[in-house]
């Protein structure tokens, strides 16, 4: 079964599963294996048949999975209901993700609105991640200067 092997994959780092007419009952095995995967970063679920039911599903998985940077959902009929739940649960939950795909091209049952409030929202994880890079960064500098300067007689 592809979802116990993934459950329990530390290796794979990016799935590629676009184009391939799933639905969100099928997708749901899929997902809760993810919730104790703690390698797969970049998911591609882009042209499927993914609703509702499943942005749903997904945006519990945001809740509780961390590890991912990109889950591409573009080309799916999620309608407002689900982009609702994806957008809640990346502001409340979520800090990792940085691009759901070009949803704001090829999903046009999300709405305009929320595709947008969805992107910015993304943006927001992009742009705390990369403060936080230049601070670590910062930090790692300040240590090895001060490891250098005690070396110096």
């Amino acid at each position: 079964m592809l979802a116990d092997g993934i459950k329990f994959n530390k290796t794979l780092v990016k799935l590629d599963l676009s184009h391939n007419c799933f639905k969100a009952c099928v997708m749901k095995y899929l997902l809760e294996a993810l919730v104790d995967n703690s390698s797969v970063a970049d998911l591609n679920l882009s042209s499927n048949f993914l609703d509702n039911e499943f942005a749903i599903d997904l945006a519990h998985l945001l809740e509780s999975n961390q590890q991912f940077r990109v889950v591409d959902i573009s080309s799916n009929p999620i309608g407002p209901e689900g982009a609702k739940y994806l957008l809640e649960s990346i502001l409340a939950h979520n800090d990792t993700l940085e691009s759901l795909g070009d949803i704001k091209n090829t999903n046009v049952y999300m709405g305009v609105r929320l595709c947008e409030e969805i992107t910015q929202a993304l943006m927001l994880n992009m742009n705390s991640h990369e403060k936080k890079r230049a601070i670590m960064n910062q930090i790692k500098q300040t240590k090895a200067n001060n490891a250098q300067e005690k070396d110096i007689p």
